[in-house]
């Protein structure tokens, strides 16, 4: 029987522990392989990671900064005035 470095990996792979996460509909658990927290990258797996986009990126947080620090100078002024 040749070599066969696939059949090898799928035997490694189906010793590796299973993802705990279920899908809502059917109940059936997920069948993609876990990493160290239990579960895979699709259901949490990465999660630890900073977030690289949305609410959170450096351009979004200097934009709220800035605006909060312009609401903060009309406040000033308008209180100012009375």
């Amino acid at each position: 029987m040749a070599h066969n470095p696939m059949r090898e990996a799928r035997a490694a792979l189906s010793l590796h522990p299973r993802c705990g996460a279920h899908c809502r509909t059917t109940g059936m658990p997920c069948k993609v392989p876990a990493m160290a927290n239990g579960r895979c990258r699709m259901h949490g797996g990465k999660a630890g990671r900073k977030p690289t986009h949305g609410r959170y990126c450096k351009a979004t947080v200097m934009m709220r900064r800035e605006v909060r620090s312009i609401l903060w100078a009309l406040r000033q002024l308008l209180r100012d005035d009375n």
